[in-house]
């Protein structure tokens, strides 16, 4: 099971009330990731659960996540500027997300459908510290229609190469 969990069972949560979890700091699955961070595990804190998030404070480069990998479930990565203006993002940032990899340098979400291969997270310059938010809905919890989610008429995509 420790394998399974890759060290999440040190990870020392209280649940304080049926529906409410204190969350211990402690250190990340990925060596590379020095700060404490904290991680709510969902079912592994609370059996209705069905999310795990975890957060991070970064303050310097690191390559995070590798190799590439797949999982059966959905998963959302976060990049966004630290506590003193969440939408200033002062990073330099490569994803790897299936065949190509993304530069980033803009506040932004990463969303990961269940088995696509992803990763490293090569976060190449930090000018001010950022929050990594790690997502992820359970195996079960990752269901979608056939034909997948139509998008709304206000959402327009901006190539930011123009």
């Amino acid at each position: 099971m420790a394998e399974k969990n890759r060290g999440m069972d040190k990870l020392k949560n209280v649940v304080r009330h049926p529906n409410v979890v204190e969350l211990k700091p402690w250190q990340s699955v990925h060596k590379e990731i020095i700060e404490p961070m904290v991680t709510g595990l969902g079912p592994v804190d609370l059996p209705d659960s069905v999310l795990a998030m975890g957060f991070a404070r970064i303050t310097k480069p690191v390559v995070t996540g590798g190799p590439t990998h797949k999982h059966p479930f959905d998963q959302w990565i976060y990049l966004i500027g630290d506590s003193d203006n969440f939408a200033e993002l002062d990073a330099d940032i490569e994803m790897t997300l299936g065949d190509e990899v993304i530069e980033i340098n803009y506040p932004c979400y990463i969303f990961i459908p269940k088995g696509t291969k992803h990763c490293p997270l090569n976060i190449k310059r930090v000018g001010k510290p950022l929050i990594f938010i790690d997502v992820r809905v359970t195996e079960e919890a990752s269901v979608r229609p056939e034909k997948g989610l139509t998008r709304s008429a206000e959402v327009e995509f901006v190539d930011k190469n123009k």
